[in-house]
């Protein structure tokens, strides 16, 4: 019987910034006391769809060790003024298809109404879009997840369809309807005028 074969190493880390925060890949010496009270609160779990947990640090580090930085990708969002721990993205990377699929949370209420996803999103397209050879980008929130929905508009991605009970409830004995948004690297490029169109 053949060893098998070692997973390749994560990938380089990546560190970006605008004009308010940090986004970096994570460590799993970035297991924050702030992300562990996020999964506590059902008001910031609830419209991701997660249940609430008590999560020990040692758990969080280990899902943090998870993420490869070639097709998944967790990368933490940090107040530049003050390093505290906001929020953080997670990424699905096709290769094959060349997508990435968003998923993010802002877990620090302070946060919430300050554009802090459409602010930060932005430099993560440009990166994937730029750097990373990514054609498409996909987002699906939840229909009851209107400040995302929200987001989603404000930044030009196109509302692609409507997937009924396309997921269970992680609280109700019920399943979610959740909406499909799309973004072309070209059309992000011709949006913010930033390379060529094709």
């Amino acid at each position: 019987m053949k060893n098998p074969v070692p997973a390749p190493p994560p990938a380089p880390p990546v560190k970006l910034e605008t004009k308010n925060y940090i986004v970096r890949t994570l460590t799993p010496q970035d297991a924050s006391d702030n992300w562990l009270g996020w999964a506590r609160d059902p008001e910031i779990m609830k419209p991701i769809n997660t249940p609430v947990m008590e999560m020990k640090r040692e758990q969080l580090q280990n899902y943090i060790r998870t993420f490869d930085r070639r097709t998944r990708y967790v990368f933490g969002i940090f107040d530049k003024k003050t390093s505290e721990h906001v929020g953080f993205y997670q990424l699905k990377v096709s290769p094959l298809q060349r997508t990435v699929t968003f998923n993010v949370l802002i877990g620090e209420k302070s946060h919430w109404g300050r554009n802090a996803v459409l602010e930060t999103r932005e430099v993560l397209l440009d990166f994937f879009f730029e750097q990373r050879g990514i054609e498409k980008a996909i987002g699906m929130p939840l229909v009851r997840n209107f400040p995302m929905i929200y987001n989603y508009n404000a930044q030009g991605w196109e509302m692609e369809g409507l997937l009924r009970g396309h997921c269970r409830s992680a609280n109700e004995d019920k399943r979610l309807d959740q909406y499909q948004f799309g973004l072309l690297r070209s059309a992000w490029r011709a949006r913010t005028k930033k390379g060529s169109s094709t």
